[in-house]
């Protein structure tokens, strides 16, 4: 049922996910799950203290690999990572990484991302002089790399690399059941990541990656646990900032109003960010399993059942926001779920949206003067946003 929705274009399947119950087993998507798709329901979820975010070896049973040394390393560190640890464990975790992230931390990385994005801009204008360019490859892929290899204290690593390791990770999480192929190639990324992040040769003495590895004042425990949270930082943010980028330049891109209204009135660029995340999520969806029997708008859900939190289909949810499919600057949307809730809500969440206000601000003026040609979109279920937009200067008027 679910699983056969259209990529290019998944909100008519969340309206008709509407039209019926408010829980819906898909014995096929993720290897069976209830979709919940109400915002109330959710949001309810993502905060329910009886719901787990261990998944990592339901992954690896359903891709079918046979057991060995390096599938159990990898599966200790993916399991290890923030983003899939329950309480009290998580609670303990977060504590020692949400400093890199607070509003402090934004501050002293503000001057840091402006130079990054004027760098970015001047070398997208340079090659514009000379025919298209690629603003997901030249802009969007980019800028959050640097970003984050600049919080870690990672100059020593290329950004190819970077990209490489950060993309494989996101092909596995976002695909629904993955397979053999992509198990064994992202094990060999993630474990590659996890040996470049263990030599202290590799990291800038005292930046965040060096100190969650050799910083004994943190409350973290052993080596593997360590190099986790590095792996998790260094992929996690990554892919949401740059659908979310790639999303923001192609919604402008493609309606010149909305355009104006933002150069007319740049106060409203945070709200502009907060609207595109709302309308057309970089997560679409995220995952719970029942740690005990419970019923649930009258259905029996089943220790160890998967619950799919659809967060696009919930940031659409007209009982929450008065005409959900249109786009509006001017749109209040504190209800917006696109980074998760409670105890899960994502820790980058800030950074996301700083590195998007900035770059807003500087390529805002060169909108207007670009023409938006072939574009591409990702082919993730989990992940809305582009692989490709093409770009060129306008032909001027003869």
């Amino acid at each position: 049922m679910f699983g056969d929705f259209n990529l290019a274009s998944p909100y008519p399947a969340y309206a008709r996910l509407r039209q019926g119950p408010p829980l819906v087993w898909d014995a096929d998507f993720c290897g069976g799950a209830w979709l919940v798709h109400r915002h109330g329901d959710v949001q309810a979820a993502l905060r329910h203290p009886d719901l787990s975010v261990r998944r990592v070896g339901g992954w690896v049973s359903q891709a079918g690999a046979h057991p060995s040394p390096r599938l159990q390393t990898f599966k200790g560190l993916m399991a290890r990572t923030l983003v899939f640890l329950d309480r009290p464990r998580h609670t303990r975790v977060r504590r020692v990484v949400n400093a890199a992230f607070s509003a402090k931390a934004l501050d002293t990385l503000h001057g840091t991302i402006e130079k990054r994005v004027a760098q970015i801009h001047l070398g997208l204008e340079n090659k514009l002089q000379h025919g298209s360019a690629d603003l997901v490859d030249e802009v969007c892929r980019p800028l959050p790399a640097l970003v984050m290899m600049d919080v870690l204290g990672l100059q020593q690593l290329p950004l190819s690399v970077f990209q490489a390791w950060s993309e494989q990770l996101a092909r596995f999480i976002g695909q629904a059941t993955p397979d053999q192929p992509l198990l064994m190639d992202t094990q060999g990324a993630l474990l590659d990541m996890a040996d470049f992040l263990g030599n202290s040769a590799n990291l800038q003495e005292g930046g965040l990656a060096w100190r969650l590895l050799h910083d004994e004042q943190l409350s973290l425990q052993g080596r593997r646990e360590r190099l986790a949270q590095s792996c998790m930082l260094l992929f996690a943010g990554y892919e949401t900032s740059r659908h979310l980028l790639s999303s923001l330049f192609q919604t402008l891109l493609d309606d010149c109003t909305k355009q104006q209204d933002l150069l007319s009135n740049p106060q409203k660029i945070p709200a502009a960010i907060k609207e595109v995340l709302r309308h057309d999520s970089p997560i679409q969806y995220t995952a719970r399993r029942l740690m005990q029997d419970q019923h649930w708008h009258g259905q029996h859900l089943r220790k160890g059942q998967l619950l799919l939190l659809l967060l696009g289909a919930a940031n659409r949810d007209p009982e929450i926001f008065a005409h959900p499919d249109e786009l509006d600057f001017n749109r209040n949307n504190q209800a917006e779920l696109s980074m998760g809730h409670g105890i899960h809500h994502c820790l980058g969440a800030g950074l996301v949206q700083l590195e998007a206000r900035l770059t807003l601000e500087q390529f805002l003026p060169l909108l207007p003067r670009l023409q938006l040609g072939q574009g591409e979109r990702i082919q993730l279920p989990a992940y809305r946003g582009w692989n490709r937009l093409s770009v060129q200067y306008r032909a001027l008027p003869s």
